[in-house]
């Protein structure tokens, strides 16, 4: 789990962003608003491009995650690969005219 650097001048109550709701989505263009109640941090607002831009890390750390396992699993196929155990041309053609 990733720790979150929070410092006190991006720390808001759930109460002053109902009283300044517009101001503090403004704030958020600057950097994240960490919403507290009974000063425990409870949510963040953050500014829809940056929030874009993680979705999009995201996506693209997953991807990079699935290209190295599906490698993964070639390599591992590759290393135990026979010819001789391979299903030649004409075994998958007599399976592709029995259906």
């Amino acid at each position: 789990m990733v720790t979150l650097r929070i410092d006190r001048d991006h720390m808001v109550s759930s109460s002053e962003i109902v009283r300044n709701f517009s101001k503090m989505l403004d704030k958020t263009k600057e950097s994240p608003l960490f919403i507290t109640r009974n000063n425990d941090i409870e949510g963040i607002m953050m500014d829809i491009e940056e929030y874009e831009m993680l979705l999009e890390k995201i996506e693209f750390l997953e991807e990079q995650l699935e290209d190295a396992h599906i490698e993964e699993i070639i390599a591992k196929r590759k290393e135990n690969f026979d010819l001789k155990d391979a299903v030649s041309e004409k075994e998958i053609m007599d399976l592709l005219d029995k259906e």
